[in-house]
């Protein structure tokens, strides 16, 4: 009995421990605690787009062209893959997504707030082409996982211009 108590108190240790240190499973928490009242999101629809306009909807933050207090606009999206490093035989050992948004915020007076502005994720994964259908697996979680970086990061920027 006290074995058990023993190792209930560890547990919940452990946990308040790592809960403290602001540590989270991925997609747990989008990061995303923005405080805006009201964002026109245009733009490239895009899958990051999609995200960001996911995110402000959650948020009660998306908003009318004439009712809001800022514009964001996705301007580009582009996804790149290229062979990050070869084998001995000269098959691609690992490829590398970059992903590359440019965006804009102006405010309701159409005063540019953040000037056209890029931002460029990169992730490394690993090719074995031996399990194609895995690694296809891995770069669709890899890309997702770079757009909703890049959204975090924007929607942060609309959090930063409110204050």
């Amino acid at each position: 009995m006290k074995k058990t108590i023993g190792v209930f108190l560890l547990i919940c240790l452990l946990t308040s421990l790592t809960a403290c240190t602001g540590w989270r499973l991925r997609g747990s928490d989008s990061g995303t605690n923005i405080q805006t009242n009201s964002v026109y999101l245009s733009g490239t629809p895009s899958e990051t787009y999609q995200i960001i306009a996911t995110q402000l909807t959650k948020k009660n933050a998306l908003a009318s062209f004439e009712t809001a207090q800022l514009q964001l606009t996705i301007n580009d999206e582009k996804l790149k893959r290229r062979s990050a490093s070869v084998r001995g035989n000269t098959s691609t050992a690992e490829f590398e997504l970059t992903l590359t948004v440019n965006y804009s915020i102006s405010d309701a007076q159409q005063n540019v707030l953040r000037a056209p502005t890029d931002i460029r994720i990169s992730r490394s994964y690993t090719f074995d082409e031996n399990d194609i259908a895995g690694k296809d697996k891995e770069e669709k979680i890899v890309r997702r996982d770079i757009q909703r970086a890049a959204a975090r990061q924007i929607l942060q920027q609309l959090q930063l211009l409110q204050r």
